[in-house]
């Protein structure tokens, strides 16, 4: 966790936020102080090393959408600098070697932190529609538009307080969360099945299945349009479900 508040007033509030340090099992909470669009602070972390990075919009300017949303943008781009000029030679699609920290147009700038992208996630929290168009187009970085979040969550439950239920299930601590399950748990190699059919077999482990992904595929598909159509399955599918942790 990195950012300019001190450590000892930083584990305060993620106590009187409801975080038990002593219940985290497979994770180490690490902090380090420092401003994140401050380049040579940046430097101080290994970023090249992290698998995924998450940016979390700056409270102290969270009245200014803009504002929050540039400090969020510096960030990433200042991230992705940092990641591309610390990795390796690589081969380019002319087998020419890109060295890393040599002056490069802009369009060869972008394709280097697009090609780091492929070594880490980073997901980026915005607050402003606007800003994901640009995000959008780098396409250097997912994200995450808080403020649309919990607008549609909202106007869900205007719509039908029911559905107040299963967003608290969802999104408590305990209890279902979304998973992702190898088909042979419901089916058999070849097995010719409507998504209909698929659904029904995890109703019985009192699941609910939401997509799939075909093992010859990389996208997942999420709430399948025909859901009658049967298609023959795979072992080596996976689908989405919303269940308990086994």
């Amino acid at each position: 966790m990195f950012n300019e508040v001190p450590e000892k007033e930083r584990e305060k509030k993620l106590i009187d936020g409801g975080l038990d340090i002593n219940r985290l099992v497979n994770i180490t909470l690490v902090h380090r102080e420092g401003n994140a669009v401050i380049r040579r602070h940046l430097e101080s972390i290994p970023l090249e090393s992290f698998d995924s990075i998450l940016i979390l919009a700056d409270e102290s300017v969270e009245d200014s959408a803009i504002q929050a949303d540039s400090r969020s943008l510096a960030t990433l781009l200042l991230i992705r600098d940092i990641q591309a000029k610390r990795l390796p030679y690589r081969e380019t699609a002319l087998g020419s070697q890109v060295q890393r920290g040599s002056s490069f147009s802009q369009g060869s700038w972008i394709g280097e932190m697009q090609q780091a992208s492929d070594n880490s996630v980073i997901i980026s929290e915005i607050l402003d529609p606007r800003t994901k168009n640009l995000l959008s187009m780098s396409k250097i970085s997912d994200y995450v538009l808080s403020n649309e979040l919990v607008s549609m969550a909202l106007a869900m439950v205007a719509e039908d307080r029911q559905i107040n239920n299963v967003l608290e299930e969802l999104f408590a601590e305990e209890g279902n969360e979304m998973h992702i399950r190898q088909a042979e748990l419901y089916l058999i190699e070849g097995e010719e099945l409507s998504f209909y059919e698929v659904l029904l077999r995890a109703r019985q482990r009192r699941e609910i299945v939401i997509g799939y992904r075909l093992a010859n595929t990389e996208k997942a598909v999420i709430n399948p349009p025909a859901k009658n159509e049967k298609r023959r399955w795979s072992v080596k599918d996976v689908l989405v479900v919303i269940a308990e942790k086994e």
